[in-house]
């Protein structure tokens, strides 16, 4: 095989590797939505029990930690190796954290569908902040993708068919939780291209465990009242702890974009467990709204792999 011959295969051999990573990162980010989305209804069971939002946000920060932690140590990878790491590593944790006790808090002043609105304008910030950095292109479909996903989002939440009562604290709190989103995800993808995710993810929320119990200064964790109230918050933590995992995984694969992008269906698969866990019905309104963020995925993974096979 001449020198030719065996450039080309290896560019070959490599882009088919980059696309089926690509298409693994799609699978496991896909696994990571219906994880999350599995996570809304077990919380309304906690509050229904008399838990707090406080206790809430302590327990599965912690339970997260605690699975990455547990994971690294089986497979024997360090924690904090290096000082520069460490140093990006408690911005990411202060930004988790940021980023959960501000959508905590939102959800005190507007309704959830509201919050979830604003907190997934995440996506179209982080897309014009890699632009500027010129990591990533804006064009006309990439844009227009972005907008029907969030379009669509908006029928699923129900959020036109409903009176809402806006509350400016409550506003500025969920754009904070998504600008603390936006710019954890971004400092998740740069570091999951050289470390561990499992690692990256075991140290971001040790740190962010630490973060979130300045909370208790704000209001005292009440636990709910009885087993069946903990039942449910065992079910939201291990939904959390999937897809913690599937975060870090996802966003080594695919980037911080497009992981972003596809997160659009994690309300999506909350509507869904929604009817099946608690028993509520969606209108036909918001079941297009689903089909709106489907396609609408579909066809930005569509035009990124064409991308990818030139």
């Amino acid at each position: 095989m001449n020198f030719s011959a065996r450039r080309l295969f290896k560019g070959y051999v490599s882009k088919s590797k980059t696309i089926q990573n690509n298409i693994l990162g799609i699978v496991i980010t896909i696994a990571t939505a219906i994880a999350f989305g599995a996570y809304p209804p077990t919380v309304r069971a906690v509050y229904a029990d008399g838990g707090n939002a406080v206790f809430i946000l302590l327990v599965t920060t912690f339970a997260r930690a605690l699975a990455l932690y547990l994971f690294c140590i089986l497979f024997h990878k360090p924690l904090f190796k290096t000082k520069e790491d460490t140093k990006i590593v408690i911005i990411g944790g202060f930004l988790q954290a940021l980023g959960i006790f501000g959508i905590f808090s939102a959800l005190t002043y507007l309704p959830g569908a509201v919050v979830i609105i604003i907190v997934f304008t995440h996506t179209l910030m982080l897309l014009f902040f890699m632009a500027w950095r010129r990591e990533i292109k804006i064009t006309l479909h990439t844009l227009a993708v972005t907008l029907a996903a969030l379009g669509g989002l908006s029928l699923v939440l129900n959020i036109w068919h409903q009176e809402q009562h806006l509350s400016y604290v409550g506003m500025s709190l969920a754009f904070i939780a998504a600008i603390a989103i936006t710019f954890r995800v971004y400092i998740y993808g740069h570091l999951t291209k050289t470390r561990n995710p499992a690692v990256v993810g075991a140290e971001v929320f040790l740190i962010a465990t630490v973060f979130a119990m300045l909370s208790m200064f704000f209001e005292m964790p009440q636990p709910p009242a009885s087993f069946e109230g903990y039942g449910w918050l065992s079910l939201g933590c291990l939904s959390l702890i999937l897809g913690t995992f599937g975060v870090f995984y996802g966003i080594s694969l695919i980037g911080s974009f497009n992981f972003s992008l596809l997160s659009k269906l994690e309300p999506v698969f909350t509507a869904i467990f929604s009817i099946i866990l608690i028993n509520e019905f969606l209108s036909w309104h918001q079941y297009a709204g689903i089909l709106v963020v489907i396609t609408s995925l579909i066809i930005y993974q569509y035009m990124d792999y064409r991308k990818r096979s030139k």
